[in-house]
C-alpha cells in the first residue's frame, strides 16, 4: 500500500476544486478553494486512498452520525518552502550592481 501525499501540520493548496458530486450530496459540506493555502488536520485511509480534513474547513456537525468529510489527497499539492534569503547579501549585491 503506498503511504500518504501528506501528513498533519503541513501546508497544502487545492489543484482541483470541483466539488460538484460531493455538493450534490450534502450541500451543506464546506469545501476548499483553490488560491488559499490550507494546513492539513488529519490523514485518513479510504477505500479510494487517502483524504485529508483541513484545520481551516470543519465538517463535523454536517452529518451527525456519519464521519467528518475529507478531500481525495490528488486535490492537493503542497506548499513548496519559502527560500530563505540572507539580506545582508541581497543588499551587498544591489549595491555593487
Amino acid at each position: 500500500m503506498k503511504a500518504p501525499l501528506f501528513h498533519p501540520g503541513q501546508e497544502v493548496i487545492c489543484t482541483n476544486d470541483d466539488f460538484t458530486m460531493l455538493l450534490v450530496q450534502n450541500p451543506n459540506i464546506q469545501t476548499p478553494k483553490r488560491g488559499p493555502i490550507y494546513t492539513v488536520r488529519d490523514v485518513y485511509d479510504t477505500h479510494n486512498g487517502f483524504g485529508i480534513t483541513l484545520h481551516q474547513i470543519n465538517n463535523a456537525a454536517v452529518a451527525p452520525g456519519f464521519p467528518e468529510a475529507n478531500f481525495h489527497e490528488s486535490r492537493f499539492s503542497l506548499v513548496p518552502p519559502l527560500e530563505e534569503v540572507d539580506i545582508s547579501m541581497a543588499i551587498e549585491e544591489s549595491v555593487f550592481v
